[in-house]
């Protein structure tokens, strides 16, 4: 695995939406596999090819804030 190369990326799974980062190794020789939702058990990824997937993540994100918009602006 030496002088491989690394890359960040992020996929979105169809069936709800669940944001998921992974990394891709390039290798010399053909892998495949494929990554299904922790949440939805739905098909996140597939692939095949002289690349690999790993370490995959759920992205967490802050939650929305709702509330006024101009806070100390008087109507």
């Amino acid at each position: 695995m030496a002088n491989s190369i690394w890359t960040i990326e992020e996929f979105t799974c169809p069936g709800c939406g669940m944001k998921y980062t992974a990394t891709r190794e390039e290798h010399a020789e053909p892998h495949s596999g494929s990554f299904k939702c922790s949440i939805c058990s739905g098909e996140v990824h597939t692939w095949s090819g002289n690349h690999h997937f790993f370490g995959w993540d759920a992205v967490k994100t802050k939650p929305r804030v709702f509330g006024r918009r101009w806070a100390g602006v008087e109507w």
